[in-house]
């Protein structure tokens, strides 16, 4: 059996130590190299989500418009259907009146 001297002893024990605290190290490395991606992910992530709701609120605008607009024509639409309609084309574009209307005619 061979003995280990104290300083072959004390040289094992100090490697031992430094390959533990290496390992330890390359651990914390290793985790915040971890942390690291998964805070740029979350940036990433959060930068896009914004983004998102940028277009969703800009097409919410677009369809609170075109619904605007389409109620819009739907009050259009009932009212070139009423007689009222009619009447004012008849009189503004093709000149005709009413049976019981007088027309006065300014003297030039």
């Amino acid at each position: 059996m061979v003995r280990e001297s104290r300083r072959e002893k004390e040289r094992r024990r100090k490697r031992q130590r430094w390959s533990t605290k290496l390992a330890l190290g390359a651990a914390v490395a290793v985790l915040a190299m971890f942390a690291l991606l998964l805070i740029n992910n979350q940036m990433n992530l959060n930068a896009k989500n914004r983004e998102l709701e940028s277009q969703i609120n800009e097409v919410q605008s677009q369809v609170d418009e075109e619904t605007q607009r389409a109620n819009d024509l739907e009050d259009y639409q009932e009212y070139i259907q009423s007689k009222k309609f009619v009447e004012e084309i008849a009189k503004n574009k093709f000149g005709l009146i009413c049976p019981d209307e007088i027309i006065f005619k300014a003297d030039e």
